[in-house]
């Protein structure tokens, strides 16, 4: 029997570069544990416990003063990027030497590397923990026959765990039934899948390797390897007959029960020709901004049935196998994933200081919220959002410019045919700023601002009076 499973002893991507602020520390959680992400003195991002040693007030609500080291907002206490406290305000030169010394005022930090525009952290704190992390590679993008840095990482902190993430990642088949409307799928488009089975061994480090057909009139002659490589890495590649090959990587880094991390992009042949659009004139940030935008209809309906099926298991009390009916050949790969996780790796991840608790059953606002699932985290989406604002405040500012002239124009006599186009470019001004006020609402919400504050997954799913 193969040693259990470690959660600790791993490489986990925590954020995409691009996501992290070199200027200020950004927060994080992983396996349940509060972690601090900031850069150094030397250039070197660094990972460590999220609260003082001081009076255990969170790091991450700090900043990083001059000297390159992180500061207390509490009471400016700062520590190294290895974790040494290295100022104590309150305390005199000589005392706060030693209290510097102290063991008890060192916070623990723990080994990082960066790797495809990723950091990466080893959250294991044992003596053994800077070797251990050597004998170890990331689950990294295999490279050489496509440029995986064309296109970006994208980054979400999803209300739905770890496991129903990873194995809806395996679920190919869910697409054309859950996604119904987006793209090509529809029921019925859907092809039952000819071949879904495991190839070679299972095993605890390595995970395990699918190869299958398609599961639509689409790609159904394509063939699909879906490789898990623990502790949170699937690798899906589509290679269809006429050559075309698509990569999907992605990550769900394992957060808190109830919560995880989706790092993923998506790489297709021809990605690295630029394509001429109107697009192309807006600011990148807002490029990025609206394409990320353009995959939210998706992952609600995603968390939707994630949500509800994980509430629902919560409460049943019955293991998997008992509570799911699997007689599908698409069902493989969710099998296969349950078998991974309670064979070698304890059934679920190892959260810290034992979390444990039922799933807790969350209201709309909570579930379809944009802002903590992805806008917060994304520095493009929110200079989109800043972007908007400042052109919504142009748009107030010119409206009532427009009305202060049709009062100035009726009142001094000018032609009603002034005043009329005056009147009519504050209407249009006045319709400019309840327009951007809404688009700034997509990203916070998917629920709509106006109107009934019901989310549409699908056509059938509108309202009607």
């Amino acid at each position: 029997m193969e040693t259990q499973f470690s959660w600790t002893k791993q490489w986990y991507p925590i954020s995409p570069l691009t996501y992290l602020n070199p200027s200020s520390p950004s927060p994080a959680t992983l396996l349940g544990k509060k972690l601090v992400i900031w850069r150094d003195a030397h250039q070197k991002w660094i990972v460590m416990d999220d609260f003082c040693a001081h009076k255990l007030a969170q790091l991450s609500l700090g900043s990083i003063n001059e000297e390159g080291n992180l500061v207390c907002r509490h009471h400016g206490w700062c520590f190294n990027g290895e974790g040494k406290c290295t100022k104590i305000p309150m305390l005199t030169a000589e005392a706060e030497e030693t209290a510097c010394d102290s063991l008890r005022s060192h916070i623990t930090t723990y080994p990082t590397q960066i790797l495809q525009g990723l950091l990466w952290v080893w959250p294991d704190d044992s003596v053994s923990a800077l070797e251990d992390c050597t004998l170890k590679h990331p689950a990294t993008l295999p490279e050489g026959e496509f440029d995986i840095s064309f296109t970006d990482w994208q980054m979400s902190e999803v209300p739905v765990g770890y496991t129903v993430s990873v194995e809806s990642s395996f679920d190919p088949s869910h697409a054309q039934f859950l996604h119904e409307g987006i793209g090509p799928f529809s029921p019925k488009t859907a092809v039952p899948m000819q071949q879904f089975a495991a190839v070679g061994e299972m095993s605890a480090e390595e995970g395990f390797t699918l190869k299958h057909t398609g599961y639509n009139i689409f790609n159904k002659d394509m063939e699909a390897t879906r490789k898990f490589t623990p502790p949170c890495s699937n690798t899906t590649v589509y290679h269809y007959p006429n050559g075309k090959t698509n990569i999907f990587q992605l990550y769900f880094v394992p957060t808190q029960p109830g919560y995880c991390r989706y790092i993923g992009k998506i790489i297709s042949d021809g990605d690295s020709v630029s394509k001429k659009s109107l697009v192309n004139i807006l600011p990148k940030y807002l490029q990025t901004g609206l394409q990320h935008l353009a995959v939210y209809k998706l992952t609600d309906q995603d968390l939707t049935v994630m949500h509800s099926q994980e509430v629902i298991e919560s409460v049943l009390h019955k293991k998997w196998q008992k509570a799911y009916f699997m007689p599908s050949p698409a069902d493989v790969g969710i099998v296969t994933f349950r078998k991974w996780l309670d064979e070698f790796a304890g059934g679920s991840p190892a959260w810290a200081d034992s979390l444990k608790g039922s799933t807790k059953d969350l209201n709309n606002e909570q579930l379809y919220d944009r802002w903590h699932r992805h806008t917060k985290l994304c520095p493009d989406c929110r200079g989109s959002m800043l972007l908007i604002e400042q052109v919504r405040t142009i748009c107030q500012i010119v409206t009532g410019l427009f009305l202060l002239l049709t009062l100035v124009f009726m009142l001094i006599g000018i032609s009603v045919k002034l005043v009329a186009i005056a009147i009519i470019l504050s209407i249009l001004s006045l319709l400019s700023t309840s327009f951007l006020d809404d688009f700034k609402q997509v990203f916070i919400s998917s629920i709509p601002k106006r109107g009934l504050p019901v989310v549409t997954l699908y056509k059938s799913n509108e309202i009607h009076k």
